[in-house]
């Protein structure tokens, strides 16, 4: 008869369940998807492609060896509220929006925050003297730099600002607009670090909102303070020189600091 699990242990959480030497060739793919594949649609269709089928061979994999201790396991022991064992390929789905969704989101909204402390200094420094204005402050950076725009497919005929819109159209979901609506926010092409109403859509709204809204903000809010307690002082001197993606996710790639 085995032991009963320590309580004291802590458990370190496998998300995925997959090792961390293929972080390059993940961060790889979901460029290729969100932003290289934008010139070059082949690529975007043939990495999408590859970050599926790696999936898929995850999920055939955990199923045929069942018991870890991961999302994908987790996932596959689960039933819908019929009772029903949970599709394999929603899974491979599921496992697919982590990744995607949890990589280059992330990346851009720290980039695009060090790259507003880096040329606003007086903000670092209220910042630094007031650590009490980090959550009113990251949600002043996902407003105004608004890292992420979606798209939607129309299902049925709608009419909206006198345009009609018809099955297969594509709109495009412009939160950056939205989050400089004057009507909704005062003076909003100004970066106010402790704006007192701020209700964004930076993550979306009703039921496509982002599921990983609440995990994007802790990792800013880790990122960004371990940053600025390690690196104290620093600034972008040359902000010309920063190199920016553009498309559904806009940050910066290339972001030269001084410190």
């Amino acid at each position: 008869m085995s032991a009963a699990p320590d309580p004291k242990v802590i458990r370190t959480p496998q998300p995925l369940g997959i090792t961390e030497d293929r972080v390059d060739d993940f961060t790889y793919w979901v460029r290729a998807v969100l932003e290289l594949g934008l010139q070059e649609p082949e690529l975007r269709v043939k990495y999408r492609d590859v970050i599926r089928n790696f999936f898929r061979a995850t999920v055939a994999d955990r199923r045929a060896n069942p018991g870890g201790d991961d999302l994908i396991s987790a996932l596959l022991t689960a039933t819908d509220p019929d009772g029903n064992p949970v599709d394999p390929e929603i899974v491979v789905g599921m496992a697919n929006l982590q990744l995607v969704a949890g990589i280059d989101t992330t990346w851009s909204s720290i980039g695009s925050a060090l790259f507003h402390l880096g040329t606003n200094p007086e903000d670092l420094e209220r910042l630094r003297a007031e650590p009490e204005l980090w959550p009113g402050a990251i949600e002043e950076f996902l407003r105004f730099y608004s890292p992420v725009t979606m798209a939607r497919v129309v299902d049925s005929p709608v009419t909206y600002g006198g345009i009609d819109f018809v099955p297969g159209d594509k709109v495009l979901m412009n939160f950056p607009g939205a989050n400089h609506d004057p009507d909704v926010f005062e003076d909003p092409d100004t970066f106010i670090i402790d704006r007192a109403e701020n209700r964004h859509v930076a993550f979306g709204a009703g039921i496509h909102r982002c599921a990983g809204s609440n995990l994007a903000r802790l990792e800013m809010d880790v990122a960004l303070r371990t940053f600025v307690d390690r690196i104290g002082d620093f600034s972008v001197q040359t902000p010309i020189e920063v190199s920016w993606a553009s498309g559904q996710v806009r940050g910066p790639r290339i972001l030269p600091i001084t410190f």
